[in-house]
């Protein structure tokens, strides 16, 4: 205690300002209690499971460390608030100048921020756990493992079915047709139960012309044909490649079985380079960046089934369970939820002949006396299936027009393809029929891959620093306010600055009732002279009102400067917003232009005038009761 004391009289002999903001101790605690966030952070995820969730990165505020973080806060700036009240350099006659003032609201500003920012620290060892604990080589590694092995976990039947086969080679140049209307009977197809695929080759026309609506028209003489396009991808705005159908290929030496086969697997569950997860989405028509990203996509997905076949064609059992065992490891390392073992679940996948997927694993584990639903939305995202693997499911009530114009049933078409599809059992029931009690949670799993790459690469920093920042600064200049004017001056202030906004609201609707048109110019303009009234009072005209009136002025000047020049860029917005209509054009505004660095500029803004504006604060204070 004596040292403290001791340190404290040297404050207060050598550095009064110091002493007197009580920064030093204030910055000594913050710095104590960050550690204590950071330290949190590490071990906030120490448990995998934590981890197997969406939006893992808001789990600050989701799981209640944010009340703590308040409450430390509010404490913290209480408590030094009443330690620094108890002298005031004005009330004691202390003599001030320009600079100490502002040293004073800069030393406020420094403490309310390092008393508010917990949030930073905990994300830092939040990042640095992950980092450290699943580095990105080793979960590049996993990630590998976890595309191969998710082929046997057999858990979705459309996975497997021939239309999703883009390896080897003559595949992936490939489109397989599933419309069971557009099938050419006279060629080579495939049938599985009400389904039927057909092979065919693809040829590619690109189009520079658009029509009115600005997408590109479709080359001739496919459009006059109406030929329609199985898909297209835009290149960079400039033009559009339109792929259309061209000779079917016969690819029977390749296939040996027409059902579900773990042959025809090539999904791929989770993608490290681009932190995306989830392709299936992927729509063909959605914008360039969709179209590249399916460009890439299949070749993916073609490198997932290649190396699927390569290892179902060694047809040994040793080597399908070594990768089912790293598979299940991973899945022990992250607390995947499951009831496999190797062994049986090698079992379960074998079959030499075709590799025919037998069983089904189950993506949860359903309540005792509950019946198993794959679709349920508690532990299943249903997932919409791309134009390439969109298979085209007959509905038996359905009707069609033949050749000689006369409507049949769809059903009866089936069975042209299928004559026995009667004594067949559907690939639903087929499902149901051979779906083990064994569980593995796969999207739990995916979920922690994700929340892995977001925490790695959330950029928490840039995306939360500017609330902080004006949290402080608006603060510092109340407490400023407070130190200079008094509560009194204070508690006018606030009060004045409500009604003016209601007299500013009121004036507004009385405009839009009685005139209708261009509102925001209008409440725009008077809040820009009601400002410039406001802020010209203390610096032109402050004698000629009383000291207390006086205050009302410079107090709403102090804080609400930076609100007045945002009034000033958001006129500057509505008048080019207006311009660009008037050409019925898109113009960049330069609220659009500056971004996140006009949050900047207001603040240095804030902080200028706060210093320029010490001089009308000590000609105020200077003033007779």
């Amino acid at each position: 205690m004596q040292k403290i004391n001791q340190f404290n009289q040297y404050l207060l002999e050598k550095y009064p300002t110091i002493w007197n903001t009580k920064i030093v101790w204030m910055l000594s605690a913050g710095i104590i209690v960050h550690i204590l966030f950071f330290i949190i952070g590490y071990v906030s995820h120490v448990n995998p499971k934590s981890l197997q969730t969406s939006n893992v990165t808001d789990d600050y505020f989701r799981d209640g460390i944010i009340l703590i973080h308040l409450i430390i806060s509010i404490l913290m700036i209480v408590g030094w608030l009443i330690m620094m009240f108890k002298n005031n350099a004005f009330k004691n006659f202390y003599p001030n100048s320009k600079g100490k003032l502002f040293s004073q609201f800069f030393q406020y500003f420094v403490i309310i921020f390092v008393c508010t920012t917990f949030y930073f620290p905990y994300m830092i060892g939040f990042r640095m756990y992950i980092n450290n604990k699943y580095p990105d080589a080793e979960m590049k590694k996993n990630i590998e493992t976890i595309n191969l092995g998710k082929a046997f976990l057999s858990q979705d039947l459309e996975l497997y079915t021939l239309d999703n086969r883009i390896a080897p080679k003559p595949f992936e140049n490939l489109f397989c047709e599933t419309d069971i209307k557009k099938i050419d009977r006279s060629k080579k197809y495939h049938v599985y139960y009400n389904r039927v695929y057909q092979f065919n080759t693809v040829y590619s026309k690109t189009s520079y012309k658009k029509d009115s609506y600005s997408e590109f028209i479709v080359p001739e003489p496919e459009r006059s044909q109406k030929i329609e396009a199985i898909y297209s991808e835009r290149n960079g705005g400039k033009s559009e490649t339109f792929y259309f159908k061209k000779d079917v290929v016969d690819m029977s030496s390749y296939i040996k079985s027409d059902g579900i086969s773990f042959y025809n697997f090539s999904d791929l569950f989770y993608e490290y380079e681009n932190r995306i997860s989830d392709y299936r989405n992927i729509r063909y028509y959605e914008d360039d960046s969709a179209d590249n990203r399916f460009t890439e996509l299949k070749k993916k997905k073609a490198e997932i089934n290649r190396k699927t076949a390569e290892l179902l064609d060694k047809n040994n059992a040793a080597e399908i369970e070594k990768l089912l065992s790293q598979f299940l490891k991973i899945s022990s390392q992250f607390a995947i939820e499951n009831n496999l073992e190797a062994k049986q679940w090698t079992k379960m996948v074998y079959a030499p002949t075709d590799f025919k997927v037998r069983y089904f694993i189950k993506k949860y584990r359903p309540l005792k006396g509950q019946e198993y639903d794959p679709d349920n939305s508690e532990y299943y995202d249903e997932v919409a299936v791309t134009a390439d693997s969109a298979v085209s499911v007959v509905d038996a009530d359905a009707a069609i027009v033949n050749r000689e114009g006369e409507i049949v049933n769809d059903s009866i078409l089936v069975r042209d393809f299928n004559p026995e599809i009667s004594s067949q059992i559907s690939p639903e029931d087929y499902f149901k029929k051979n779906t083990t009690e064994y569980y593995y949670y796969s999207n739990n799993l995916k979920d922690f891959l994700t929340s892995v790459d977001d925490v790695k690469s959330y950029d928490f920093f840039s995306e939360n620093i500017h609330i902080y920042l004006w949290i402080a600064f608006f603060l510092s200049t109340v407490v400023f306010s407070f130190r200079i004017t008094g509560l009194k001056s204070l508690l006018f202030s606030i009060i004045s600055a409500g009604l003016l906004v209601l007299a500013v609201t009121l004036i507004t609707v009385l405009y839009a009732v009685s005139v209708s048109g261009k509102e925001e110019f209008f409440v725009s303009y008077v809040g820009l002279l009601i400002g410039i009234f406001v802020l010209s009072i203390p610096i032109f005209a402050m004698n000629k009102f009383n000291k207390l009136i006086t205050s009302i002025f410079v107090n709403i000047s102090l804080n609400g400067f930076v609100l007045f020049v945002l009034l000033i860029f958001g006129i500057i917005t509505f008048h080019q917003r207006e311009a660009c209509t008037e050409i019925n054009g898109y113009c960049e505004t330069i609220i659009d232009t500056l971004g996140f660095g006009l949050s900047y500029i207001l603040l240095i803004c804030g902080f200028l005038f706060v210093f320029f504006y010490t001089k009308i604060l000590l000609k105020w204070k200077a003033r007779p009761e």
